[in-house]
């Protein structure tokens, strides 16, 4: 009597762990495309630096696909996750998953998104979407004047200025990397074109400056050394002493007779 119901729980047993299997491949398959294409994504997203941007859905698919193998578990309550980790020496999925998400902290890509009860979202934060206002803001500045850099520095300075401000006033430059890369590396590139667009005219004009009082400086010494030897000197007036005189020559006198 005992034998069909130990046939069925082995039965069952046996489609369970099959199901467990096929589950958990797909999972390792999804997993895996997930990773690949994040990878991908972060090469071409290198120069100029937009991971954050690019490849926050992959970003996403890749913690998804993660998060399912870990929860999904067989009939022992062996998790999916543990046939890649503990039975595998590698731990091909856990160093590359690792790795994945050390590229995005170490990016501090999450500054760029918002969160929503504790999870990140593809929607830029509050401060991101500030940031791309004012820069496309300059942007249009610049390729308005783009033909004539004395125009467009005087034309532009009050929109780079704008941007500027309010990136130090959220980015923390203490830091190697103050907030979220792709900002950082558009702040950059910006103040690098802005450098050599327009600050050769400050400096223009701080050259004018110094030979102007290098010039005033060198006229004053030059007429102080010409006054110094084309003054006429006037030789000193002797005063005679009268009443010493009278009185040597009266005692003199005096001695006399």
């Amino acid at each position: 009597m005992w034998a069909p119901s130990l046939i069925f729980f082995f039965l069952v047993h046996i489609v369970t762990s099959a199901n467990m299997e096929t589950n958990c491949s797909v999972l390792k398959e999804m997993f895996a495309n997930s990773t690949s294409n994040f990878i991908a994504c972060s090469i071409n997203s290198s120069q100029p630096i937009t991971i954050c941007q690019d490849c926050v859905q992959l970003y996403l698919s890749v913690s998804e696909s993660y998060k399912n193998m870990t929860q999904l578990t067989d009939s022992n309550h062996t998790h999916c996750i543990d046939y890649f980790i503990n039975l595998d020496r590698l731990q091909i999925v856990e160093n590359l998953y690792s790795n994945t998400y050390n590229l995005w902290s170490d990016a501090k890509c999450d500054e760029c998104f918002q969160f929503v009860n504790g999870t990140l979202t593809p929607n830029k934060s509050d401060e991101a979407r500030t940031f791309q206002t004012y820069y496309s803001d300059f942007m249009h500045c610049v390729d308005t004047h783009d033909n004539n850099d004395t125009i467009l520095c005087p034309k532009c300075i009050k929109d780079y200025i704008k941007m500027n401000d309010y990136f130090s006033s959220f980015s923390n430059e203490n830091e190697k990397i103050g907030t979220c890369m792709d900002i950082v590396d558009l702040m950059n590139k910006t103040r690098s074109f802005w450098s050599d667009k327009c600050c050769k005219y400050r400096r223009h004009n701080e050259y004018v400056f110094m030979a102007s009082t290098v010039t005033v400086l060198i006229v004053t010494l030059c007429f102080y050394v010409i006054a110094q030897f084309c003054s006429v000197k006037k030789a000193p007036t002797i005063l005679q002493q009268r009443r010493f005189a009278e009185s040597f020559n009266q005692t003199s006198y005096s001695d006399d007779q």
